[in-house]
């Protein structure tokens, strides 16, 4: 009994930091989003730049944001707003549950703080001080301006400021400038930077999406403008865009972007898009979308997409501009589906990712809501891209009879999106051919490569140097390989296995070399030589011109050098014959033969089809006796 009662206790614990474990794993529930970007804004994550539009680009740990001189840029965090001046570069060194942490490198950056809840989580650090805010308000942050220089102005609320060696507390309406060791304070001065920063503030001014949202939903800001609300007893409150497309459906106007550690991320080409996109659910009502958020008891936890997939390789779909191949699809959830992450998360995380509504309402019955909004595009659109354009790509929308049995799947993983130290050992890289219809083939857990053209310079150079006739080994066809892996060792020893493949063909054709080079006086004044007769060759038919550089020469050399020229060539027409006969086997009336110095001598006369004069003794033999006795006839006249 004592021995179990051990066991079950062990048992629990193993199972407490087994979660706690896997909870310090989790992703970041707060990710933010560029809501405005003015001018030429470049935004990094990961080693990669974000391309195309810039609103609704999701902003994490790492991110690094750069505005050209004359650039303005803006990005949101729940209520919290971060604004850059023209000629700036900011870095987002952590964002998570906890923490906001921002260094302005250089230029102009504006915070407004709208919540209490993130003066604990909030700071930004130049390189001369340390920049927190003790309620909520707006600062403004100056910093390399001047060398070595830091200019911070408190426009609303208070703020602290260390640097210099001293810590102060600044009110609104003031500044402190650090350079070096030296901290002096005076009045807060405003700019056109400034004015712009506080008209953005204006329109979140009795925002009604406040009613049903908590201002920790990010791009809250923008449902105002673009829509209406109306309240439903089944979902609660719901909302709907003013003005979509025909046919639009969640999800379908947009970018795929890989993500870290999330894997792909949905993008939208809507203004409003980001918050519909990555909180809540979608349902349609009276051949209507709307999307319903449900209630928050806390702060919500952001997801990457929330839909459903379907399709996979095993699944066949007919597309506009190309054959039929596999096909992966999506399509929004309804509060009835339950989002299984595609990453790595916790039980407690999960749950918090669910949709919630507390209502005492009973479910209606309701069709099947994904036949209605399901996107298909080509399985490897994801394959090779960090970024998929579902509105550049050859996409299908699937009738509600055609998605009925569609199978459901995973997100799809792309087969080059590798870290260097994430190839396994002893993957085979394969290249294939193109088709001509733009998408390259491959297997599964391979990495895709261009084809490499084998080079056709041999001919050239035989022609060049008609004083070596010996037939030069073929260059080695090197494959490219791919920039994105690294592969430490199989480099090294393929690359090794090249060296020494090269290095024997080099020793062979200078060992080629001396053995011709032993008749190089004949080889220097060819003559005409009649051609060797191969018992595969016809006699009326000329050799192919792409077997110039097989030309021989009888010129009484060594039997055995001879006898192992004619093996050669006699492998290599066969399969030249065996691969692209009807490219070089040219017909026998207009085969034109080897251009000769002299006038090539006939051995032996041969009967030609246009004779006149053999035909008539063979095939006419009564007409010649009738000529005959008419001419003797003539004689005896005369």
């Amino acid at each position: 009994m004592g021995r179990k009662l051990v066991h079950i206790i062990l048992l629990t614990a193993l199972v407490a930091v087994s979660s706690l474990a896997l909870a310090d794993d989790d992703p970041p529930g707060r990710v933010g989003r560029i809501s405005s970007a003015e001018g030429q804004v470049t935004v990094e994550a990961d080693g990669e730049e974000a391309s195309g539009s810039l609103v609704n680009w999701p902003v994490a740990s790492g991110t690094r944001i750069t505005a050209a001189r004359g650039s303005r840029l803006e990005f949101r965090i729940g209520s919290a707003a971060i604004r850059m001046d023209g000629d700036s570069s900011l870095e987002v060194e952590a964002l998570d549950d906890d923490s906001l942490r921002l260094r302005l490198n250089y230029g102009t950056a504006s915070v407004r703080l709208r919540s209490g809840e993130m003066l604990g989580d909030f700071e930004l650090t130049t390189p001369q001080a340390r920049v927190t805010l003790l309620e909520p308000g707006l600062v403004r942050v100056d910093t390399e301006r001047q060398p070595d220089t830091s200019t911070v102005s408190v426009l609303l609320g208070v703020a602290s400021v260390d640097g210099g060696g001293t810590a102060l507390t600044l009110r609104a309406g003031k500044r402190a400038v650090v350079q070096g060791d030296q901290v002096s304070t005076g009045q807060a001065q405003r700019d056109r930077f400034d004015e712009w920063v506080m008209a953005r503030d204006q329109r979140d001014e009795n925002s009604q999406s406040l009613r049903y949202l908590t201002a920790d939903v990010t791009g809250y800001e923008e449902l105002d403008q673009h829509g209406s609300w109306r309240d439903s007893d089944e979902y609660g409150p719901l909302w709907s865009p003013r003005s979509v497309p025909l046919g639009w459906a969640p999800y379908r106007d947009g970018r795929w972007t890989w993500l870290d550690p999330w894997g792909w991320t949905w993008v939208d080409d809507a203004p409003w898009g980001y918050a519909p996109s990555h909180y809540g659910r979608w349902v349609m009502l009276d051949t209507r979308w709307y999307w319903a958020p449900g209630r928050f008891t806390s702060r919500p936890v952001w997801a990457p997409a929330l839909v459903g997939w379907v399709g996979g390789s095993n699944w066949s779909v007919a597309f506009a501009n190309r054959h039929n191949g596999p096909g992966v699809g999506w399509y929004p959830l309804t509060p009835r589906d339950r989002f299984v992450p595609y990453y790595r998360v916790s039980a407690e995380h999960e749950r918090r990712l669910g949709w919630h509504h507390q209502n005492s309402v009973r479910w209606k019955p309701q069709r099947e809501v994904r036949r209605e909004g399901v996107t298909v595009l080509p399985r490897d659109q994801f394959d090779a891209r960090r970024t998929v354009n579902v509105n550049k790509a050859p996409r299908i929308s699937l009738a509600p009879n055609d998605a009925r049995n569609v199978p459901i799947s995973t997100a799809p993983l792309p087969l080059t999106r590798m870290t260097p130290g994430a190839v396994t050992p002893g993957r085979v890289i394969e290249t294939r051919r193109e088709r001509g219809d733009g998408f390259v083939r491959q297997p599964r857990n391979s990495i895709s490569q261009p084809f490499a053209q084998p080079p056709a310079a041999a001919p050239q150079q035989q022609a060049q140097q008609p004083q070596q006739q010996f037939t030069a080994p073929a260059a080695p066809i090197v494959t490219p390989r791919p920039q994105t892996a690294d592969r430490n060792g199989d480099d090294e020893r393929r690359a090794r296995m090249v060296r020494e493949r090269e290095q024997n063909d080099d020793r062979e054709r200078r060992e080629g070399g001396q053995r011709w080079n032993r008749q190089s006086i004949q080889a220097q004044q060819p003559q005409p030589q009649p051609q060797p007769q191969h018992p595969f060759a016809q006699p009326a038919q000329a050799a192919p011109q792409p077997a110039a550089q097989f030309r021989q020469r009888d010129d009484g050399a060594e039997q055995r050098m001879r006898e192992q020229r004619e093996r050669v060539q006699r492998e290599q027409r066969e399969q030249r014959e065996q691969r692209e006969a009807p490219v070089f086997r040219a017909p026998p009336q207009q085969a034109q033969p080897q251009p000769q110095p002299q006038p090539q001598a006939q051995p032996a006369p041969r009967p030609q089809m246009q004779a006149p004069q053999p035909p008539q003794q063979r095939d006419d033999n009564s007409g010649r006796r009738y000529r005959n006795d008419k001419d003797e006839r003539g004689k005896m006249r005369e």
